[in-house]
């Protein structure tokens, strides 16, 4: 067989190999190739074959198609943002945690980049400033995303209710990912991008959690701030540190959009005993919860938000609304197809196949980018088209 140049740009070779965090010795090892081969590709001193070519995209977790681009991406893989999750702790994040976000940002360059190949434009989310009245912001943007409260309240569980909250986004052009982190570690994280801006939520909590959590991270996106997050900053009239303002933005942000105003005060209200002004029994918040398909906790969030709790009822009853936040023990019992629909969301695998069908993927990057083998991407292609109840 003739030998075929890849005529790649050597640029975004460099860019690719410094992503990775590979040295040039163990993509040279991996490929069998010497280093100095390497080189050459990134200097275009000679080009690698084909061949090279598929193990490089393999290797690098990179589609082919993108060495050829004139110039690599302008964005970094990992912001700084993310060296600590904001809140009072200033947690450091782990190893653990960090590889996950380096992988999320690999999807999310593949997927920027197919979204602009195919289109050209980028996704139209609003703007949220900060200084903007949080209520109004949350319903502008609940009006955009236009899921009716009645829906939601008709939703049967909590399964149903991030399904749909997920499905929502997706058609709002937003990337949700469900990544499992482990407990105690970072709830989610967001990173913008024009074309692919993305969220994910931590499987490690309670999926009503994980509801909050994914419109807090989602309030990070609109103010076009990357971030990871772990503690939340419960209201207060208290003046709170500068680093934290966004944070407690962003929570009143997500409080305000999954449970509006009106509807919640009157709720909650219809609650109260005769004999007091205020909410003082979590089985009562756990009532509004279920109403509402959020968490204790962000219900508990939203009374005291709207004077409706003491203003010491969250601390008073923290340890229990820790334990609420964890999930049910047990397996899924999945398939690998199946978990990984679950993980990357529905509109990153039509982004995916679309691009396979406009050949702008081959079939081993779609594996590589799925995390399948070519069988299993086969699977996965017949559960979208004879879906079983998607949560």
């Amino acid at each position: 067989m003739a030998w075929q140049e890849a005529h790649i740009t050597g640029s975004v070779l460099t860019w690719a190999l410094e992503e990775s965090g590979f040295s040039r010795g163990e993509v040279a090892d991996k490929l069998r190739v010497a280093v100095s081969d390497i080189k050459s590709w990134e200097t275009e001193t000679t080009r690698p074959s084909k061949g090279n070519l598929t193990n490089l995209a393999k290797t690098l977790h990179r589609p082919s198609a993108v060495f050829y681009l004139p110039e690599p991406p302008k964005h970094q893989s990992l912001p700084s943002s993310f060296r600590k999750a904001p809140g009072p702790s200033k947690y450091a994040l782990d190893s653990k945690e960090l590889l996950k976000i380096r992988e999320a940002r690999r999807l999310q360059d593949m997927l920027s980049w197919i979204r602009e190949d195919a289109s050209g434009h980028p996704i139209d989310l609003p703007n949220f400033a900060i200084d903007k009245d949080a209520e109004k912001a949350a319903q502008e943007f609940r009006d955009t995303v236009g899921v009716p409260l009645e829906y939601q309240m008709r939703w049967t569980d909590h399964n149903e209710a991030f399904s749909e909250w997920r499905s929502a986004l997706e058609h709002q052009g937003v990337i949700v990912l469900q990544q499992s982190l482990g407990k105690e570690k970072i709830r989610g994280f967001n990173i913008w991008d024009d074309f692919a801006p993305l969220v994910a939520v931590n499987t490690g909590y309670h999926k009503t959690a994980g509801i909050y959590t994914l419109f807090h991270q989602v309030g990070h996106l609109l103010v076009r701030e990357n971030a990871a997050c772990l503690e939340f900053v419960p209201p207060t009239t208290d003046k709170i540190a500068q680093n934290l303002q966004v944070e407690r933005c962003v929570e009143h942000f997500s409080a305000a959009f999954l449970m509006p105003k009106a509807e919640f005060s009157e709720v909650a209200a219809s609650l109260i005993p005769a004999q007091s002004k205020i909410i003082s029994d979590i089985k009562d918040v756990k009532k509004i919860a279920a109403l509402f398909k959020v968490s204790t906790r962000a219900a508990s969030f939203r009374l005291q938000e709207l004077g409706m709790t003491s203003k010491s009822f969250y601390t008073q009853v923290s340890k229990e609304l820790d334990k609420l936040d964890l999930p049910p023990q047990g397996g899924s019992g999945q398939t690998d197809p199946r978990k990984r629909l679950d993980e990357v969301g529905l509109l990153t695998v039509d982004l995916i196949f679309g691009a396979r069908a406009r050949q702008r993927l081959n079939d081993l990057d779609v594996a590589d980018y799925l995390d399948l083998t070519t069988d299993q991407v086969d699977d996965l292609r017949n559960i979208i088209l004879n879906p079983p109840e998607f949560c």
